[in-house]
């Protein structure tokens, strides 16, 4: 797939079996049957990362089958992580994110990084402006649970890349 690709579309064939129902097990996929072939059209617009959707398909001699399908969206933004967390009563060491957009991403550069609450210092460095960040991220006190989130804004108009999100949390 394409960076910003709205959908993927995959065509199946049974080898003479006429295809009576076909249930997609997500609303993201739309199936249109036509006697032995199964054409399956799933809206991407909200995957960022590897997907694998699946249709059961009963035919008109009676079996039924799993279709898989696996689908590659590109990540225009490769976190190191999605969410940091340290132990209670722990020493608040400092962790990075790091932050990369690959060659050809959407996204041209993070806009801006803010942090919801104020149990968490944080500061944000541009390392190649337009391909790699971090931010270094440091409880102010490991003495009690913490949870915040750190909202990273891109100018991507495209709504799946538009804001990333990472869940900081201080757990027991």
């Amino acid at each position: 797939m394409q960076f910003g690709q709205q959908s993927a579309t995959v065509v199946f064939e049974t080898s003479g079996e006429q295809i009576e129902e076909a249930e997609p097990h997500c609303a993201c996929t739309k199936v249109k049957v036509s006697g032995s072939r199964l054409t399956a059209v799933v809206d991407t617009r909200t995957f960022d990362r590897d997907v694998e959707k699946t249709i059961t398909v009963e035919t008109d001699d009676g079996n039924e089958v799993t279709l898989r399908m696996q689908f590659r969206v590109p990540q225009a933004m490769q976190l190191s992580a999605r969410s940091l967390v340290w132990k209670r009563n722990s020493a608040p060491v400092p962790q990075v994110l790091r932050i990369t957009l690959p060659k050809g991403s959407p996204i041209t550069h993070i806009s801006d990084a803010s942090l919801s609450g104020d149990a968490f210092d944080y500061a944000p460095r541009v390392v190649k402006r337009g391909r790699e960040y971090t931010v270094t991220i440091t409880p102010r006190s490991t003495a009690k649970p913490a949870l915040n989130r750190l909202v990273l804004t891109t100018d991507s108009p495209d709504p799946r890349y538009h804001r990333q999100i990472i869940y900081l949390q201080v757990k027991k």
